[in-house]
Order: C-alpha cells, then sequence, then structure tokens
C-alpha cells in the first residue's frame, strides 16, 4: 500500500514538528535537527510503500542532522535494520565509530539496535528499506559485520541494486498489489547476493543455511515452480540436502512452503477484507495452482474453508 505523507500542507511553522514527529512514527525514535534559520520555511516530503514485509520509505529534505541515541533505543520492541540509499546529494553517516561519506547510487546499513548519526549538509533524496531483523539475518548471518560500510555505486552489484530501488520509487504510487510482492522478492534477492559476495568467509552452519532458505522460500511463494528442485537450484546444493535440511523441523519442505502459503492468503484477506478480496486472485497471488486447491489447503489449516473464513469476518 502506498502512501504520501502532505507535509507541505501544513503550516510553515508546523511543517519541522510535522516531520520530525512522522520520522519517529515511520522508522523509530531519534532526534532530528535542522538549522533554526529555515525552520519556518522547512521542506520535506515523505512516501511509502509497504512492500510485504518490508517497507520502502523515500525521504528528501532541507539539510538536517538525526542522532539515534542511547536513550531512543528502549522505545521499540524490534530493531529493524535500515538499508540507506543515496539517491540525490550526499551525507555523512556513523555507527559504531565508522564514519561514511554517501554518494549518489552509494547505500549503507545501519542498525537501529545501536546509535547512529546521519548529517545531510545539503538537499538530499533517500530512499531507505525498513528491514526486519530476522529477514536481514537469513539474507545474511552475521548483518553487523556491514555497520559503517560504504556499498559504492561504482561496484557493479551494489550499482545495480541502487539503481533497482530508484526506479522502484520512481513508480511507488502506480505499482499493483501483487507487482509490489513480487518487487520485494527481487530486491531482497539482489541484497541477499550484494551481501554473501562481501561476507566474512566460512561455511554455513546447517541453522544458517536453514535459515536462508526459509527468507527465500518466503519471498518466492508468488513462484508457482517454487519446490525443492527450485531451491537447490538457487542455492547450488542437492534436492535431497534441502530434504535433509528440514528433517529435524516440524515439517518436511513441501508441507513447510504449503504452510506459509495458506497464512499469506489469509494475511491478504484479512487486510482486504470482504468486500475486496477475490479467492481466485487471493489462490493465484500465493502461488496455488487453482482456487480448489487453496479452499482444501486452507481447511486442513484453519478448520474451515476461505469463503466461511469471510463471511465469519464480515460479521464480526
Amino acid at each position: 500500500m502506498y502512501q504520501s505523507y502532505a507535509i507541505a500542507d501544513c503550516r510553515p511553522r508546523e511543517r519541522f514538528d510535522s516531520f520530525r514527529a512522522l520520522v519517529n512514527d515511520v522508522f523509530c525514535p531519534m532526534e532530528v535537527v535542522s538549522d533554526r534559520s529555515v525552520r519556518n520555511a522547512f521542506r520535506a516530503r515523505i512516501d511509502a510503500v509497504n512492500l510485504g514485509n518490508v517497507k520502502l520509505v523515500r525521504v528528501s529534505t532541507d539539510p538536517l542532522r538525526v542522532r539515534r541515541r542511547p536513550q531512543d533505543l528502549a522505545h521499540i520492541s524490534e530493531s529493524p535494520y535500515l538499508v540507506k540509499f543515496q539517491l540525490r546529494g550526499e551525507s555523512l553517516w556513523s555507527q559504531r565509530g565508522r564514519e561514511v561519506h554517501a554518494r549518489p547510487g552509494d547505500f549503507v546499513i545501519a542498525s537501529t539496535a545501536e546509535p547512529y548519526s546521519l548529517t545531510f549538509r545539503g538537499d538530499y533524496e533517500m530512499p531507505v528499506m525498513v528491514v526486519p531483523g530476522a529477514i536481514m539475518r537469513r539474507l545474511t548471518p552475521d548483518p553487523d559485520q556491514f555497520l559503517g560500510r560504504r556499498m559504492a555505486a561504482d561496484e557493479a552489484d551494489c550499482g545495480l541494486l541502487s539503481s533497482f530501488v530508484a526506479q522502484i520509487v520512481a513508480r511507488m504510487h502506480r505499482l499493483s498489489e501483487p507487482m509490489v510482492h513480487r518487487i520485494e522478492a527481487n530486491v531482497l534477492d539482489l541484497l541477499g547476493a550484494v551481501l554473501s559476495a562481501r561476507a566474512r568467509s566460512g561455511p554455513l552452519t546447517h541453522e544458517q543455511l536453514l535459515a536462508q532458505v526459509e527468507v527465500y522460500i518466503q519471498d518466492h511463494l508468488h513462484d508457482r515452480g517454487l519446490g525443492p528442485a527450485a531451491i537447490a537450484a538457487a542455492f547450488g546444493i542437492s534436492t535431497r540436502s534441502v530434504h535433509m535440511l528440514f528433517e529435524t523441523e516440524p515439517m518436511t519442505v513441501g508441507r513447510y512452503i504449503r504452510a506459509q502459503r495458506i497464512a499469506a492468503c489469509r494475511r491478504t484477506l484479512e487486510s482486504e477484507g470482504p468486500a475486496h478480496a477475490s479467492l481466485t486472485d487471493v489462490a493465484l497471488q500465493w502461488g496455488f495452482y487453482d482456487l480448489p486447491h487453496m479452499t482444501r489447503c486452507f481447511r486442513e489449516e484453519y478448520g474451515e474453508p476461505p469463503r466461511r473464513f469471510l463471511s465469519l469476518k464480515r460479521n464480526d
């Protein structure tokens, strides 16, 4: 779902305070400081699109400084990672005593679980991906190794990811719901590939590989060809190895995929509501071949078919 926050509609003296409150709500609590001489004429724009598990937010403002302070850390229960893409202008970002000078096309990764600072000395535009910690750790076992590192635009894979994100934000207000979920899978695939290429060397443990396979499944539920063979090809392992990863888990890989698809269908039905949900569209969106197949699986998982689920929701 796309949202545009109309900061420009506020009275000039209220714009900065409105922006500061919005930053705390969209991202997390932090200190935002602007030059007092421009506060009354402060310019800012924020647009956001929810890609599914990941949120993409475009921010552009007059010069300012941002600090995530120690006293801010206790105000959120979960601490996502922020992947900050420098689309226009330049910034100075610091975390763990490391400072990065980001130029257009570069990106950095910040942890909201720790203090950091960010300074924009001129006008800028910065798309920010808000990635839950669990998903980031599935993309790379140790995300914190990338804090304080500049991902440079002149490196082919980093530049490709930055360009892709720039294309998304340019069209974010026109993206259809099915396309949004596919974009999330693609952008996470690219981010995971960039991080994997730069991660500290060493073989993945069983748990790390399983976590990466699970996030791959979550990101590709829309693909009807998703299964052990597709997963094996994506990770360069055998199908037998894929099955062995799930031997100690409560479900086989096939049942895990099905359970995740059904859970995604239920979330979609809950969010869109009975007046707007097309059961066939929802089934196809999440990788089922047809509605009868989804209906059987839904009944087995939740004890009632989706039409009954919608009927009960309508009467709530």
